[in-house]
């Protein structure tokens, strides 16, 4: 699909609008956007006030892959390549906070900057030399990447190898300590979210989708490639390393085989394609349907029936919608499209002609 196609789709370069179409556009956009603020609102107050904690900490883990996986939409989705190495940047977060708040005897919040810069330079190292690689040669430089460092830090003498590191507490109760994790994770995710709907509005969406569907020909038409690329993969890097802040300072400990699992990564590739890779609300969806998904089979489902369940389900979910649930919606609406209402009648411009005649009026 072109990169022409999709804007149409997204509704930012409509040329054969007609009159009148403008304030309507205008007015379905205003009324999606405070339709969206108010259920962020109603979502924070949920979190923050009346919701059982039980489920707040289900939805702290839900907004957390709602982050991760829109900041990894934005080169693996739009670009189209399949990167495997968030959770090395979520890592390299983690211990940033870890590392200097213990050091330092800071609040663990407060060290949110560190972790996004530091995995801001780890992405800046990682990326020049992997970027140049595509296609499945993309994806496992940035798995072997992700194992290397897991066992750089088991080794290292900064991390504690193996022993793993423990985090001050923010000195409140658990209870309030879930509600507040609650409002930070919701902060990055519709941070994450937002990111890619004003991507999608812009010229760099339309290099990112040249560079998905033809990387060599974007680069003879004048594309900088590598730099869009790499920009992709760090903002990417700091919504994952503003994450990793935020779960080292909620669990208070952490150590190298649970901070960097692989498994973090696989869950939010799973989540964005899931729910509509290289749609600004794909990883929303994605998300919320794979982890609620994977806390229900954990529940009812014992030991590795449950891990088999879900990637049944998945594999199931793949083969009907290949475009994601976004992708499916998208063409059901195409199916059945809503009825156009008919433009007004103009009146016309000719002026009133009375044909001339010999009879005199009376």
């Amino acid at each position: 699909m072109t990169a022409l196609g999709r804007t149409d789709e997204t509704g930012t370069a409509s040329q054969a609008a007609g009159p009148g179409r403008g304030p309507a556009l205008f007015r379905r956009r205003l009324v999606g956007m405070l339709a969206a603020a108010a259920a962020v609102a109603l979502a924070a107050a949920w979190g923050s006030s009346f919701g059982q904690v039980a489920a707040v900490s289900i939805a702290v883990i839900v907004l957390m892959y709602v982050a991760l996986a829109g900041g990894w939409n934005i080169l693996g989705g739009y670009a189209g390549y399949m990167n495997f190495g968030t959770v090395l940047f979520f890592g390299v977060g983690a211990y940033a906070t870890a590392i200097t708040s213990s050091a330092w005897h800071l609040n663990p919040l407060l060290t949110a900057p560190v972790a996004a810069v530091a995995a801001a330079a780890a992405a800046l190292l990682i990326g020049v030399a992997s970027l140049r690689l595509r296609g499945g040669y993309f994806a496992i430089a940035t798995f072997i990447l992700t194992l290397a460092v897991q066992s750089l830090a088991l080794v290292l003498g900064i991390t504690h190898g193996a022993q793993g590191l423990f985090i001050t507490g923010l000195g409140i109760s658990p209870i309030r300590a879930t509600r507040v994790f609650f409002d930070l994770f919701l902060a990055l995710a519709v941070v994450a979210i937002l990111i890619c709907w004003v991507i999608e509005r812009t010229r760099w969406y339309s290099a990112l989708i040249a560079i998905r569907e033809d990387e060599d020909a974007a680069e003879v038409l004048g594309v900088p490639t590598t730099r869009y690329k790499l920009t992709a993969l760090l903002i990417g890097a700091v919504i994952a390393g503003i994450a990793g802040c935020f779960y080292a300072a909620q669990i208070y400990y952490i150590e190298p085989v649970g901070t960097f699992d692989f498994n973090i990564s696989l869950a939010t590739v799973v989540a964005a394609v899931i729910g509509g890779a290289g749609r600004w609300y794909g990883p929303l969806i994605g998300a919320i349907i794979t982890e609620l998904l994977a806390q229900e089979l954990f529940v009812h489902v014992q030991g590795v029936y449950s891990q088999l369940s879900y990637g049944i389900l998945l594999i199931a979910v793949v083969l009907a919608a290949p475009g994601g649930v976004a992708g499916l919606a998208q063409r059901a609406l195409r199916r059945h499209p809503a009825p156009e209402r008919p433009e007004p009648l103009q009146p016309t411009a000719q002026p009133l002609t009375i044909p001339a005649t010999d009879k005199e009026i009376p």
